[in-house]
């Protein structure tokens, strides 16, 4: 059995014998790649002696560790690894290869992330500051029914392209709320979807939720996401999108960033316990969020008359 550093002295000495014969005149790249809350060790194949930026799918050198951990067969994970990477490649778009900045400028979106879980993205990307979480930006792919592919634009990436921060930030406050238009549901409508699909009847369901219409709307609890339910998060930059929620509600209201995903958002009048509340976001990030999904254990306030954000005991902020 190898050890991890023999495996990926292994990979990049090998790898490309694993491709076909067109890609003689590439190499890899190893790139320390930031993750939401962790970093890994990706692994790019590019041409050789390329000068400007290039994009092209990331593999992981950990995670095929694992596989090679699983099968104790070098040959067989380097096998699979260059049929996802040939099949990767070739449906990748030409402008997203060539980092063509005028394909792919309305493409670029927020992601929220904890800033101190993510203290190592933040130094690679431009980025800015919101509450405990920063603002980064990422290029969109692909975006269908089998999930959503994009990258991360670094450091690196903004300066070949000329692009300052503020303008990644123009671009994606128009792009993100475009491609991930914003949706808000009670959270029973949310928890009938979830157990559809863990298999529940009508029965059930009509059983669990059968008195909602006759709670008051104070004490309703709303989810925002998108359309996608993906980085549905990002909400919290658009004050138009909390403010439609909390003005059916009709109180200053509690933001729990269930996960990068979704917010729930709450009436601080009818559930006044906050620190039961941080509590609860601390407990199902523990126990119930991916690491890669989980936003903050924090617990955050909108202040309907001044339509401002605030972090639970902090003071206001936002962002600028």
């Amino acid at each position: 059995m190898l050890s991890y550093e023999r495996f990926k002295e292994r990979v990049m000495n090998e790898f490309l014998d694993y491709m076909p014969e067109r890609y003689s005149d590439c190499e890899l790249e190893l790139r320390k790649v930031p993750k939401v809350n962790t970093c890994l060790t990706g692994v790019v194949i590019k041409p050789k002696e390329k000068k400007k930026s290039f994009c092209s799918p990331t593999f992981y050198m950990e995670r095929m560790y694992e596989q090679y951990l699983d099968c104790d067969s070098f040959e067989r994970v380097m096998s699979n690894q260059a049929v996802y990477l040939e099949e990767s490649l070739r449906y990748l778009p030409e402008e997203v290869m060539k980092l063509d900045f005028e394909s792919i400028k309305d493409k670029i979106v927020f992601q929220m992330v904890n800033a101190k879980e993510n203290e190592e993205m933040i130094k690679v990307c431009p980025h800015r500051e919101f509450l405990d979480l920063a603002v980064v930006y990422r290029a969109i792919v692909s975006c269908d029914e089998h999930g959503v592919s994009g990258f991360l634009i670094t450091n690196d990436i903004a300066q070949a392209e000329d692009l300052k921060e503020k303008e990644l930030y123009r671009l994606a406050m128009k792009n993100t709320k475009m491609l991930f238009p914003f949706k808000s549901e009670r959270i029973e409508e949310t928890m009938t979807r979830v157990m559809k699909r863990w298999g529940a009847s009508e029965d059930e369901i009509y059983r669990a939720f059968s008195d909602v219409d006759g709670v008051p709307e104070r004490e309703r609890v709303y989810v925002i996401s998108n359309e996608y339910e993906f980085f549905g998060a990002n909400a919290l930059l658009y004050s138009d999108v909390l403010k439609s929620v909390v003005n059916r509600i009709g109180t200053d209201c509690y933001i729990l960033p269930s996960s990068v995903h979704e917010l729930v958002v709450l009436s601080k009048e009818t559930f006044a316990e906050s620190k039961r509340l941080v509590d609860l976001v601390r407990d199902t990030n523990d126990e119930h969020v991916r690491l890669s999904d989980k936003l903050s254990d924090s617990v955050y306030v909108y202040n309907l008359v001044g339509g401002t954000i605030e972090k639970l005991n902090d003071s206001v902020e936002e962002a600028s």
